[in-house]
């Protein structure tokens, strides 16, 4: 094998033999009380005395997702930026206008991110869960890597 098959085989290897990114699941569900209807263990909020739990209805899903791109927090740390498909969209802008001051969880890969307490109506999201750059490039790809919702 010549010099050059080899390299041209390694480089083919290299696009092609890693392990395929995962695709992703996103929830995004309003927090209640666990002494009523929920799902899930009871997830501790800060700055409040008793944790909170899974409405169990998300208002987003990965599947609103229309587009997904890497950005930097005020702190400079790398966050997943999120756009959403118009009906989602306004979805959520319904949800976060009637739901100021109460906290939603977001859930990414099956793991709480973040409780943010809305604080004003949205149509956007950024996911920080303290992400290195390759990892926040890595959810990002996986976004479009889903089927794509029929619109």
């Amino acid at each position: 094998m010549t010099a050059r098959a080899f390299l041209l085989l390694a480089a083919a290897c290299i696009a092609f033999c890693q392990t395929p990114p995962r695709t992703v699941t996103l929830a995004v569900d309003l927090m209640v009380p666990c002494s009523g209807p929920h799902i899930g263990q009871p997830i501790p909020i800060k700055g409040r005395a008793e944790p909170l739990c899974l409405a169990g209805q998300p208002f987003l899903t990965e599947m609103d997702v229309e587009s997904a791109e890497t950005r930097r927090n005020s702190s400079g740390q790398p966050v997943v930026f999120l756009t959403f498909h118009q009906d989602a969209a306004r979805r959520e802008l319904q949800v976060t206008l009637k739901n100021i001051g109460y906290p939603i969880a977001i859930v990414l890969n099956g793991r709480v991110l973040g409780t943010p307490t809305i604080t004003s109506g949205s149509r956007m999201l950024y996911l920080d869960g303290g992400f290195t750059h390759a990892q926040a490039q890595a959810v990002v790809r996986s976004f479009y890597l889903r089927p794509q919702n029929p619109r």
